[in-house]
């Protein structure tokens, strides 16, 4: 098993030092291309890696399969984009289509393929976790609009976003499973043997965001003190993606997480709370939401035996 780790990261972290170099030479107008193709790409390394690996459930062998075929796309995509073969626009439309039509392919893989299974396998036992989840979102968006602007009517979009996630947890499946297929399915269970149920979660967030390396500086334009809370929020929600997948053993339950994070991400709150935010504001904002998604570290899945 520890050769599987090896080829998972040295596949990763080479993938990455190379999106690394592409992503800065972009910033500092070396290359043009659209930085956004290179994210959608990295979000299927990390599924691509533990495929190569062959130690995974042989069930995911048409799934893994079908994610070399994503990433060689979605690199050659990429690659057009950079040589101006292609516009920018007709790669990222091209990108979206494959995402898409790979997406379907994988739910109907998973549900219909050699090992039937039910994307909601499982679903029964956590909807209340969800639910808390849900609530500790909305709750802290709330908290800003109230706070920090005069929009009150950004509330109602904090509902309608959940649409989206259901949405985008099917359309753009196959991004989120790229992610969550390595760290929840291959990672999470070895690393919780090897430093304990809630240490192990905290070395798996830290990869999990270190994974995001080469896009800090570059697409997301973050200072350091950004870094740092980027750091806190992947751990506290590594407890709550942790603790959806150790109930249900089904991939799908932190995919819901992490469809539902991101749809009530800080981009669904009016412009003029985001900007009187500032700095003290955001510290804010982040740390109530870790504190509140670090509660999920004292369910008894955390002290039970592996």
């Amino acid at each position: 098993m520890k050769k599987s780790y090896i080829v998972f990261a040295v596949f990763t972290t080479f993938t990455q030092a190379v999106f690394s170099v592409l992503l800065f030479l972009e910033k500092f107008g070396i290359l043009h291309f659209d930085g956004q193709l290179a994210g959608i790409a990295m979000c299927v390394v990390p599924a691509v890696g533990a495929a190569l690996t062959k130690s995974c459930d042989e069930k995911y062998e048409e799934i893994q399969r079908l994610f070399y075929v994503l990433f060689g796309c979605y690199c050659l995509v990429l690659v057009l984009d950079i040589l101006g073969i292609l516009s920018s626009g007709i790669a990222n439309v091209i990108a979206g289509a494959v995402m898409v039509i790979g997406s379907l392919r994988l739910l109907w893989l998973y549900n219909y393929g050699k090992k039937k299974s039910s994307t909601f396998d499982g679903f029964r036992e956590i909807r209340k976790a969800i639910i808390l989840f849900i609530l500790i979102l909305f709750g802290r968006n709330i908290f800003a609009v109230f706070a920090y602007s005069h929009e009150y009517i950004a509330v109602f979009s904090n509902l309608l976003v959940l649409v989206q996630a259901a949405l985008v947890m099917f359309v753009g499946a196959a991004q989120y499973w790229g992610e969550e297929y390595a760290w929840r399915g291959f990672l999470q269970k070895p690393l919780q043997e090897k430093f304990g149920k809630r240490w192990g979660i905290v070395v798996l967030g830290i990869i999990w965001e270190t994974y995001h390396f080469p896009m800090w500086f570059t697409m997301y334009d973050l200072d350091i003190w950004e870094v740092v809370l980027r750091y806190l929020i992947a751990v506290a929600l590594t407890f709550v993606f942790g603790y959806f997948y150790m109930k249900t053993d089904n991939i799908w339950a932190p995919i819901c997480g992490h469809a539902i994070y991101n749809a009530m991400s800080a981009s669904v709150l009016p412009i003029e709370a985001v900007v009187n935010m500032g700095k003290t504001g955001a510290i804010m904002y982040t740390l109530l939401t870790v504190v509140c998604c670090s509660l999920f570290a004292l369910k008894k899945e955390y002290r039970k035996n592996l």
